[in-house]
């Protein structure tokens, strides 16, 4: 007789062991791939983690620093401000109190004017002209009080339209063209000598 219809406990043996090798393989199989997916999905999150914690450094970094240029912006800003209040606010003080100057020697000449007198009498008028000489003194000790002072025009330097006012020219020996040959009237300037009020009215050289 063929041993495979030989029935007996060691033929169902083994046709058994042959049927549960492939379920073996099957969960073998199962358990690698859940292992590969569980650790991927590990590695992921790890990943994901590092990728967060970047992002927040990098974007506190950025907070940071935006937080303190808007601080100094606004620092100066504020001190900008300031500033700007207080050269508005002294500005108004000096024109204010340069108003009132020009107001009292306004009222101080017109008493002088109402007060000439009459052309024969001599006495009266050298003290009428006494009277308006002084104010010509408090007119001018007022600009240098408010940090105007005259500005005179330099001999043989170049004219400068900016600093100078021509109202003629000549020929000068011994001197080139375009220079300032002379002086009719002086100007006046602020504190600082770039910044002229009234320029010199000059004669140039031809």
């Amino acid at each position: 007789m063929s041993d495979d219809l030989t029935p007996g406990p060691l033929g169902r043996e083994t046709t058994a062991s042959a049927d549960r090798q492939p379920a073996s393989d099957n969960q073998t199989l199962g358990s690698s791939t859940m292992y590969k997916l569980l650790d991927a999905m590990i590695r992921l999150t790890e990943m994901n983690n590092r990728k967060h914690t970047l992002f927040e450094r990098q974007l506190n970094t950025v907070r940071d620093e935006m937080k303190t240029s808007f601080n100094s912006f606004a620092a100066d800003t504020q001190r900008a401000y300031q500033d700007l209040r207080k050269e508005t606010v002294g500005e108004k003080k000096v024109s204010l109190a340069l108003l009132n100057e020009l107001l009292e020697l306004g009222q101080d000449l017109e008493h002088i004017v109402a007060a000439r007198p009459a052309l024969d009498d001599v006495e009266a008028l050298r003290r009428w002209a006494d009277s308006i000489e002084v104010e010509s003194r408090k007119v001018q000790a007022a600009l240098l009080r408010h940090g105007i002072h005259p500005y005179d025009a330099v001999i043989a330097m170049p004219y400068d339209p900016k600093l100078h006012q021509r109202v003629g020219s000549t020929r000068k020996e011994g001197m080139g063209p375009n220079l300032v040959a002379e002086q009719r009237e002086r100007g006046y300037a602020s504190q600082q000598p770039d910044f002229v009020l009234r320029r010199p009215k000059v004669i140039v050289s031809e």
